[in-house]
């Protein structure tokens, strides 16, 4: 049988790169794992729009005896989002076999290239923060007549009960847990944390889940306050598409990787200039506010 050589497996290299961005760009992203994500493989431009459908309402009827149905034709209609973010981080493998040899060493590489890709995917959601459509000002403090405000005006808005979401800075963290009703377990709700996001999890009060993110944004011409946000998973849509692939006979690896909403492409050719693989990972998405209304942006101070 023949020996298996390091150019042989090199060619594994981009999905097993590929696999391991993909995971850590799940497991370091608190937002872009709680908002709705649209992911599909069919290749796109930067600076495409994509539209995503809002269904339209439906009613409840009276079902007399002997009767038909009354069919509805509810007015769907589409939120456009703009896929204007591509984000990429490249390093250059010397040593094949030790890369494949050593976890360790790949999962350095990883993290060092998805870290600055995950905050910023995370900031540009919070940055969303401007197409709230309401807004609380907690600068003086975060109360739990704070907390109970939110779920108020998302209730006013008829958002689903379901898949409520509060994100929070390090700072307003600090104050939550200073909030009786919250850390109290008379009050407080008992739920585990959604998987790979546990380090994140506060806990759930009033009909939220809590969480903290470092990426949490300053207000826009206040740099000593910060927007928290408080949202219902589908007021607000993270999509990402796969960009164009290299030309054939060019001697470039690419694989493309998507799982849960979320993908990533890997881009891998030998440099000769640097005498080892130059490999880079890239990332096309774009956020938007689907529903607005369905969006509190919360006002705190930094401490």
């Amino acid at each position: 049988m023949a020996n298996i050589t390091v150019n042989e497996v090199a060619d594994a290299i981009p999905t097993i790169v590929a696999a391991e961005a993909l995971g850590y760009l799940k497991a370091n992203t608190v937002l872009a794992r709680l908002v709705s994500r649209d992911w599909d493989n069919e290749v796109a431009q930067y600076g495409q729009t994509i539209s995503i459908v809002k269904p339209g309402s439906l009613v409840a009827n009276d079902k007399a005896a002997n009767t038909e149905v009354t069919l509805q034709a509810p007015s769907a209609t589409k939120a456009q989002i703009t896929l204007d973010k591509h984000k990429e981080a490249s390093f250059l493998i010397e040593d094949v076999a030790r890369f494949l040899s050593r976890p360790d060493m790949r999962e350095r590489y990883i993290e060092a290239a998805m870290g600055a890709v995950s905050e910023q995917v995370d900031a540009d959601i919070a940055a969303l923060y401007a197409a709230a459509g309401n807004t609380i000002d907690a600068s003086g403090g975060l109360t739990e007549a704070h907390l109970r405000q939110t779920r108020k005006l998302l209730n006013s808005a008829k958002l689903p009960l379901r898949d409520r979401y509060f994100v929070v800075h390090e700072d307003a963290e600090y104050e939550l847990l200073g909030i009786d009703r919250f850390v109290n377990r008379d009050y407080a709700e008992l739920r585990g944390a959604p998987p790979r996001l546990e380090e994140a999890y506060l806990g759930r009060y009033a009909g939220f889940d809590y969480f903290m993110d470092q990426m949490i944004v300053e207000v826009s011409g206040s740099p000593n306050l910060r927007e928290n946000i408080a949202f219902q998973r589908y007021a607000i849509a993270l999509a990402s598409r796969p960009l164009p692939a290299a030309p054939q006979n060019y001697g470039v690896q690419q694989v493309v990787m998507g799982e849960d909403g979320l993908g990533v492409r890997v881009t891998m050719s030998y440099s000769h200039k640097n005498l080892g693989y130059l490999t880079t990972i890239d990332l096309l998405y774009g956020v938007g506010a689907v529903r607005p209304e369905g969006i509190v942006a919360v006002a705190t101070a930094e401490q």
